[in-house]
């Protein structure tokens, strides 16, 4: 029997991270705040209104279903009001992805398709790795971090809490990327980012403070 799982949002991010939660798990119910949602069905699973609800179910498990560039830092707060133990949040991984056996993963990671993680990484709690990503040698990730597809993060690479990285992104070896920072989709990151900017470009330049 699948374990039961309750889904946390529902906007674009559900469509994309569905197909592989159902695969080994029962849905029971999806929350989301939005009230026009309100007794609405995605794929004949009912949507509850309201993220105090989360503490309602027992004996189940919970994923995010959040994670765009609009959004990218509203996960940590939404799951500071759902209190509920980080715990309850298992690593969802495609069967496709590579992932090495030292490789040490916190918890509620979803890492989709494609997706390699090499040998001695770090990755914290609630990242979302996208199609294709791949992530070197040694590399830490903390916390909330977002990877866009086809991205490549290279050996010894250290990224902050609440980064954003777009698609077609690639890290340079030893390059740190500080909390909060973002990097546009398509850049070639060649030196570190500090906290809380925006770089783009080939190679990837400060474009907002």
């Amino acid at each position: 029997m699948k374990r039961k799982i309750v889904i946390i949002g529902a906007g674009y991010g559900l469509d994309e991270i569905f197909s592989i939660v159902k695969k080994n798990y029962d849905i029971v119910a999806i929350l989301d705040d939005n009230e026009k949602l309100y007794k609405k069905f995605y794929k004949k699973i009912p949507i509850y209104i309201g993220l105090d609800k989360a503490k309602n179910f027992k004996n189940v498990k919970f994923v995010f279903a959040i994670g765009s560039y609009e959004n990218k830092n509203q996960r940590e707060n939404i799951f500071k009001r759902l209190k509920i133990s980080k715990e309850l949040f298992p690593n969802i991984i495609d069967k496709s992805a590579i992932i090495h056996s030292d490789v040490k993963l916190g918890y509620g990671n979803i890492i989709n398709a494609h997706t390699i993680i090499c040998s001695n990484s770090i990755i914290n709690d609630f990242c979302v790795f996208t199609y294709s990503t791949i992530i070197g040698h040694g590399v830490f990730i903390d916390s909330f971090a977002l990877f866009g597809s086809r991205t490549s993060v290279l050996n010894l690479a250290k990224i902050g809490k609440n980064v954003f990285i777009g698609a077609n992104v690639l890290v340079a070896e030893k390059i740190s990327i500080a909390n909060n920072a973002s990097i546009i989709m398509g850049s070639v990151v060649l030196s570190s980012v500090q906290k809380n900017k925006i770089f783009y470009g080939f190679p990837a330049k400060l474009i907002s403070k």
